[in-house]
């Protein structure tokens, strides 16, 4: 396990901030098609990444990772893909899977569950890539 830089701090941040983003996105695009019970979940979704992506500039100094090189090149790798494509995702139940596996990640990483972070990577990986998700 290792801390983590300010600068890869600044870029897990970040990917919060624009997964955020992209999950606002998906709910605008998706509006006419959502529940007003998913519309909130999306939109509480929303603003719980961005404020996750604020906690953990905050928290930079103290927070850890196993394999944080390893752990961080796939979190950047699915954020890309995501913020990229989500909003042309036409599978509504799929939307708001990600949106709450991105919450969990985000969870994991600002409270310094190095367990839960590693397989909460993974869950996102897996319902990201998952076509039936």
């Amino acid at each position: 396990m290792a801390n983590l830089t300010s600068e890869q701090a600044k870029q897990l941040s970040d990917n919060f901030y624009y997964l955020g983003r992209a999950i606002g996105d998906f709910r605008y695009e998706n509006w006419d098609r959502l529940s007003l019970d998913d519309n909130k979940e999306l939109s509480d979704t929303q603003i719980m990444l961005i404020q996750q992506g604020e906690d953990i500039l905050a928290y930079s100094t103290t927070l850890i990772m196993d394999e944080v090189s390893e752990s961080l090149a796939k979190i950047n790798e699915i954020a890309t893909d995501i913020q990229g494509t989500i909003k042309t995702l036409h599978n509504i139940q799929k939307g708001l899977k990600i949106a709450a596996a991105l919450l969990i990640l985000g969870v994991a990483i600002t409270t310094r569950d190095t367990q839960r972070i590693g397989n909460s990577i993974k869950d996102v990986f897996e319902t990201w890539k998952n076509p039936l998700a």
